[in-house]
């Protein structure tokens, strides 16, 4: 099942990665971490952020590998052990998503992740490190696992970058890598509406990255804004 939802892994001796999920079966995960990712059959400890109205979930996991091709931007974890309650939460999670969702095989092929977080309208000040180059451009909405950033720059879909969020919590920009997975082009016929811009999904950030998007988050979910959607 392809879903994005915030995972936390650390691996013995290594420091922790916050990043975002691919995709997910019932006993193993895709993390999406194109370039801090462990030794296959490495130990990892999770934290995974269900999109539900619970804690964090712990669990235990291996380093696998894809039953296909190898994944270029992320890696296959197998979940080996889970605190009480979490099999239930994760069986929950799929029972509830898996009928509007593509299935599919660990070879990556299929359509785009489904994100489960709802997105909150914004307007944020990002710098985006492309290709050498930096954008100054702008969230339109954010989630605990992406942004759509409004920008006419042409960041080609699957570019892994380089991002600076000017959170508005009066400290200095936070930094994160995002991955490209939706755009729109100016004057794109089949959306004429909809602002140019690129759709990222975060892929590596730190403790404190995530520690400061979810107090964003929540500072949207008690203001006057409702989420956009949901799909």
């Amino acid at each position: 099942m392809k879903i994005v939802f915030p995972v936390r892994f650390a691996a013995h001796h290594g420091a922790a990665v916050q990043t975002t999920s691919g995709e997910m079966t019932d006993s193993r995960m895709l993390l999406m971490c194109p370039q801090r990712r462990p030794p296959c059959a490495a130990p990892v400890a999770l934290n995974l952020y269900l999109p539900d109205s619970f804690p964090p979930a712990a669990a235990m996991g291996r380093v696998g590998t894809a039953a296909g091709k190898p994944q270029s931007d992320g890696f296959w974890v197998d979940l080996v052990d889970a605190v009480r309650g979490v099999a239930e939460r994760i069986e929950a999670l799929m029972s509830l998503h898996a009928p509007r969702l593509n299935w599919c095989s660990p070879d990556g092929s299929a359509t785009s992740p489904h994100r489960a977080a709802p997105r909150y309208p914004t307007s944020m000040p990002v710098t985006i490190g492309a290709g050498g180059a930096l954008i100054a451009a702008c969230a339109r909405n954010i989630s605990t696992s992406g942004m759509y950033v409004q920008t006419e720059a042409n960041v080609p879909l699957g570019t892994l970058v380089t991002m600076r969020l000017a959170l508005p919590d009066g400290d200095a920009p936070v930094g994160v890598q995002a991955k490209v997975i939706h755009r729109v082009l100016a004057g794109q016929p089949q959306m004429p509406w909809a602002e140019p811009g690129i759709g990222l999904q975060f892929v590596e950030g730190d403790d404190a990255f995530r520690a400061r998007i979810d107090r964003q988050i929540k500072r949207l979910q008690i203001g006057p804004q409702n989420p956009r959607s949901r799909g």
